[in-house]
């Protein structure tokens, strides 16, 4: 029993020790290779332009839109965003939207699309979070004006 306790004594500092060693993260891939790289990002906007088309709340906005113009340029963006080899050569967010008075629950709207399409694409909730943090400056450039 003697011998017992200073073993079990040993494993439990040991245990503490362990515990209390910061823990390097797993390391993930680009954004860009972690949403399939050109083909995945661009299924996941085609289907949420096709959310966006049924969304009552936004689809004035891309009534008169050019939908493959839209997409192709949406896919650069979102290359870019991500890591990805692209180059959006688009407008300025301000420049696109100035004028179309988007209020924030509009954006927020689309947001909800963009993730019912993140969803329905399997992409994980870890990788539609990183997308979201990378999209999220465009708020202010895309909303009130």
């Amino acid at each position: 029993m003697h011998v017992r306790k200073p073993v079990l004594m040993l494993l439990v500092a040991a245990l503490v020790v362990a515990a209390l060693i910061p823990c390097r993260p797993v390391q993930a891939g680009t954004l860009y290779d972690d949403l399939g790289q050109k083909a995945g990002i661009t299924k996941v906007l085609v289907d949420m332009v096709g959310f966006i088309a049924d969304d009552g709340r936004i689809n004035h906005f891309f009534a008169h839109a050019d939908i493959p113009h839209l997409e192709g340029e949406l896919v650069d963006q979102v290359c870019y965003v991500s890591g990805g080899p692209c180059t959006y050569t688009g407008k300025s967010m301000y420049a696109a939207h100035q004028g179309m008075h988007i209020k924030e629950a509009d954006f927020n709207a689309l947001v909800e699309d963009l993730q019912k399409s993140m969803y329905k694409n399997d992409v994980p909730v870890p990788v539609q979070n990183r997308l979201i943090a990378a999209l999220a400056p465009l708020f202010y450039p895309v909303t009130y004006h």
